[in-house]
């Protein structure tokens, strides 16, 4: 019983998550958490695509490549990996690894003190989105949505999607901001205080909310599965964006 009433949980937060992607677009995943890879963003937005559309992946750790590589090959999915971070310039950094893959961060970012980092250090090449997808020849009007959740590198990597931002008609946006720790912070002022308007400058209807404000996570869930992490501390907020015939929907949610 347990395992079915997940499995349906599951299936549901996947349904809500994403509701502008369709079958045969393109979505970009940035930043891709294996520490559990069935609840994966990543695998999340190909079954929205799926059969005949194409979900790109970046992330700059090599585990996390070498995690979602073995379950792509085996399931035959259209998911192409680009190992490296985004950011507004491209550049050489240092990503510092965390206890979980979810916390890993690029060293240029305030660092995150509520989280546990490794020792481990590793070189990771940066470069902006715009540069990456006309390297690998991805049209940007077929760019339906892009979901960024890059611990604390989501303004920079908005900074370089100056082509993909201004040249896409009908585009949604996810992207994590308003974190409590330093990684949410932009020269001292709260990343969404930045996010925001810039997002407006190209045209973007937008939407910022506390995960515990969603409708799904805030109302249904709480009632379903009182999850302490989520109800008993401060929340990260995500912002969704549309432009053209994308709407953010009113159940949309994130988890």
């Amino acid at each position: 019983m347990k395992k079915l009433f997940w499995n349906l949980f599951t299936s549901l937060d996947a349904q809500l998550k994403f509701p502008n992607l369709k079958k045969g677009e393109v979505g970009i995943q940035l930043g891709f958490d294996m520490s559990y890879p069935i609840t994966s963003d990543l695998f999340t937005m190909h079954k929205r695509v799926a059969p005949t559309g194409k979900i790109i992946g970046i992330d700059p750790d090599p585990n996390n490549h070498l995690i979602a590589q073995k379950i792509i090959k085996e399931n035959n999915y259209s998911i192409q990996l680009i190992q490296k971070g985004t950011f507004h310039k491209k550049d050489h950094v240092t990503l510092l690894i965390g206890e979980k893959s979810s916390w890993n961060q690029l060293n240029v970012i305030p660092k995150d003190s509520t989280v546990d980092f490794t020792e481990k250090e590793i070189e990771v090449e940066v470069d902006q989105l715009d540069y990456i997808i006309q390297e690998i020849g991805v049209d940007i009007q077929k760019i339906a949505h892009i979901n960024l959740t890059i611990n604390g590198a989501e303004y920079h990597t908005l900074l370089g999607m100056e082509k993909i931002l201004s040249e896409a008609q009908n585009i949604t946006l996810t992207v994590i901001a308003g974190r409590h720790d330093e990684s949410g912070t932009i020269d001292g002022k709260k990343d969404y205080e930045l996010i925001l308007p810039l997002l407006h400058s190209y045209g973007f209807t937008t939407k910022f909310k506390r995960i515990n404000e969603l409708f799904w996570w805030g109302f249904i869930v709480k009632t379903l599965v009182n999850r302490k992490w989520i109800y008993s501390q401060p929340n990260f907020g995500v912002i969704m964006a549309a432009k053209g015939n994308k709407k953010i929907k009113w159940y949309q949610s994130f988890s």
